[in-house]
């Protein structure tokens, strides 16, 4: 995880969240609102653990449980604590995002498309007797 420059305001991103709220980078916050808002469209759920600051400018990692009845508000912060820069967890979650995105196969509704498994003369590959 790398951390910006010190000597200059950040810009980070506030997620208020199930009554609290998590402070972390803009990317973080980014790709957690894109990955939850498709886990929503999926109705499913995950958790991630995600590096943020608390009220003390400490650096912590705060457990977000994402899924469909989730409800987030994002909101810029500037703040003189460093932001915690995880490249690592964006590209995972990124790629969590990706996979929900994928088109699933669809079986065709056309039962010509399919062997006659009744009729011995369609199945393939029938066994030797």
């Amino acid at each position: 995880m790398a951390l910006n420059d010190p000597g200059e305001d950040q810009s980070m991103k506030r997620i208020l969240y199930s009554g609290g709220a998590v402070v972390t980078g803009d990317q973080v916050a980014d790709a957690i609102l894109e990955y939850a808002s498709e886990l929503a469209r999926q109705e499913s759920s995950d958790t991630l653990d995600v590096p943020s600051i608390n009220d003390a400018g400490t650096l912590v990692h705060t457990q977000l449980l994402l899924g469909p009845a989730s409800q987030f508000i994002v909101e810029e912060v500037d703040t003189a604590t460093e932001d915690p820069i995880d490249l690592g967890l964006v590209q995972k979650i990124s790629d969590r995002t990706a996979h929900l995105q994928a088109p699933r196969p669809v079986a065709s509704s056309n039962t010509s498309d399919y062997p006659d498994l009744d009729d011995p003369t369609e199945v393939p590959n029938p066994p030797l007797a």
